[in-house]
């Protein structure tokens, strides 16, 4: 089989094959999320209310039909008393805010190594 593999790839292609899939490897380990390094910050009427672990499986009542869920490494707005629930149908996310303009509420993703990033400045 290795016979079969020296016709068809020249020791050139085998080199820029082996290069590539390092660099793949190498974002992939740079990019992956740390979810046990994130929190969630709800703020409900222009008041922060909670910061909570992302890692951690909970639901949140802000009032009486806002309900805000976290569940496997990401958060969701499950309900709202909007009239269009866009902020709803956003649907799961674990690094974009859900913003819900008419109730005022912003959930806001945050990692905790830029935060210290930021405070080591």
């Amino acid at each position: 089989m290795i016979r079969d593999l020296r016709k068809i790839f020249t020791s050139a292609d085998i080199v820029l094959i082996f290069f590539l899939l390092s660099i793949a490897v190498f974002m992939l380990v740079l990019i992956k999320d740390d979810i046990s390094a994130k929190h969630v910050e709800i703020s409900y009427h222009n008041k922060f209310m909670v910061s909570v672990p992302l890692n951690k499986d909970r639901i949140i009542d802000l009032d009486e039909g806002i309900v805000v869920e976290i569940k496997d490494g990401k958060v969701r707005m499950k309900e709202s008393t909007c009239k269009n629930k866009y902020c709803v149908k956003q649907s799961w996310s674990n690094r974009f805010p859900i913003i819900c303009i008419p109730n005022e509420v912003s959930i806001v993703i945050k990692s905790k190594k830029k935060d210290e990033m930021l405070i080591t400045r």
